[in-house]
């Protein structure tokens, strides 16, 4: 018994041991072909200047499977910044570790002098994703740097800006703009975030501080569900391939949006909030490309992913259209829709500028005596001039016409004079004979 026992038990580490070892060669076999056939999309968000890394550091604990940097020439700035995210400081020598004076230029050179450590943010990395607010030094001048570097090294980029308040000043807001311009040369897509509408979704009473963190809130939601179109596998799947052709262009205005609602409307109230952002001054009026999913548990309806679909393609139906759908049990109720829109027409600055005419472009009013008629009545004008027409040309003008003149006594006794001469000259040629009248003639 104890010798059976023995082969007994032989024989099932004999077994476990095979077992164990076929299940390791799986699971290598299993990597192997995934990194074969399946490239894992890296995305990275870098903050940049003292504005970008803030808004970094309070999105970055919401998102996963994401990489957060914060780059500052501001040291002592990214001291505060969290733990959970990189920090990249630059341009020490330039700025001895402090700030660029809301100056654009030492904001430029400091990005310059590091532009190889910069570099390698970028390795590897698919899509980076640039956030900055503009109208100061280090973001200002730094952001296009970074965005040329990245272009350069075949990086898709996609560009996150706030631009000042009003009160700031004419000086913040035209290095903002100026530094924009800078920008769209090297970014794929862009998205602009006037700090002016920050009053639409605060009270008066807000502190500066709740106020600001509306905002990121706002940010974090519309890339989290940017990155969980992308990295999550859905029933109608949306990979980095789609990402790709959506971005594929330069300098694009784009509008990010995500919304969740829940109840019985959840959809018709979802699309109302998506396509109707208080941080952006455009909507997707006129996109070119979009790009949305939507996600919620095993209880989505068909008729919901249609009136979704619907709405959003009915604002432009030339557009390209690409869509997903994702079930994820950890949604319950709620109901989750994702919009990416690139080439939403001109900024809003722009529309203005072409929708307002200048005093000399106004439309001069036109004299009574111009005034159209009605195009029937022109049908029949020209239908009764081409008939006029007409008749005048079938009847002879007076000038081809030989009328009789009316002649008085003394015109008559001289044209009677005249044919009694002529009568009498031909009867004189008549006498002469008429070997003498051919040499006359000849």
């Amino acid at each position: 018994m104890v010798k059976k026992n023995k082969k007994i038990k032989k024989i099932i580490k004999v077994h476990s041991t095979r077992l164990m070892a076929s299940k390791k060669t799986k699971k290598t076999e299993a990597k192997l072909i995934e990194s074969e056939t399946v490239h894992k999309t890296k995305i990275r968000v870098i903050g940049i200047g003292g504005g970008g890394c803030s808004i970094v550091a309070e999105v970055a604990p919401y998102i996963k499977k994401v990489d957060f940097i914060a780059a500052n020439a501001d040291i002592q700035a990214l001291k505060e910044i969290g733990k959970k995210i990189k920090v990249f400081p630059f341009g020490q020598n330039l700025t001895r570790g402090l700030g660029c004076g809301m100056d654009p230029k030492v904001g430029k050179n400091a990005a310059q002098e590091a532009e190889q450590k910069i570099a390698s943010l970028f390795k590897n990395v698919d899509l980076a994703i640039l956030v900055s607010s503009l109208g100061g030094g280090t973001g200002s001048g730094a952001a296009p740097e970074f965005a040329r570097i990245a272009k350069e090294l075949g990086v898709m980029t996609f560009g996150i800006f706030t631009m000042p308040f009003k009160f700031e000043g004419v000086k913040r807001a035209q290095i903002a703009k100026l530094s924009l311009e800078k920008l769209k040369p090297y970014l794929n897509i862009f998205s602009t975030i006037p700090n002016e509408n920050i009053f639409k979704i605060i009270n008066k009473d807000t502190p500066i501080t709740e106020s600001f963190s509306a905002v990121n809130k706002r940010l974090s939601e519309n890339l989290r569900g940017l990155i969980e179109m992308i990295y999550f596998p859905g029933l109608v799947n949306i990979d980095f391939a789609d990402l790709r052709t959506i971005l594929d262009g330069k300098g694009k205005l784009s509008y990010l949006n995500s919304s969740i609602s829940q109840g019985q409307s959840r959809a018709e109230e979802s699309i109302k909030e998506l396509l109707g952002s208080p941080l952006n001054e455009y909507n997707i009026n006129g996109a070119e490309k979009i790009l949305f999913n939507i996600t919620a548990s095993k209880d989505l309806g068909m008729a919901e992913v249609a009136l979704i679909s619907r709405t959003i393609s009915d604002f432009n139906r030339r557009a390209k259209i690409i869509f997903g759908v994702s079930q994820d049990n950890d949604y319950k109720e709620n109901l989750r829709v994702t919009l990416l829109a690139v080439g939403c027409g001109q900024e809003p600055e722009e529309c203005a500028k072409e929708s307002d005419p200048e005093p000399d472009s106004k439309p001069k009013s036109r004299p009574k005596t111009e005034v159209k008629k009605p195009v029937v009545r022109k049908k029949k004008q020209t239908i009764k001039k081409k008939s006029k027409k007409a008749a005048v040309q079938q009847v002879p003008l007076l000038s081809d016409i030989n009328l009789p003149t009316r002649k008085n006594g003394l015109d008559l006794k001289k044209e009677a004079e005249k044919t009694e001469q002529e009568l009498f000259e031909e009867e004189k040629k008549w006498e002469i004979p008429a070997f003498l009248r051919r040499e006359e003639n000849q």
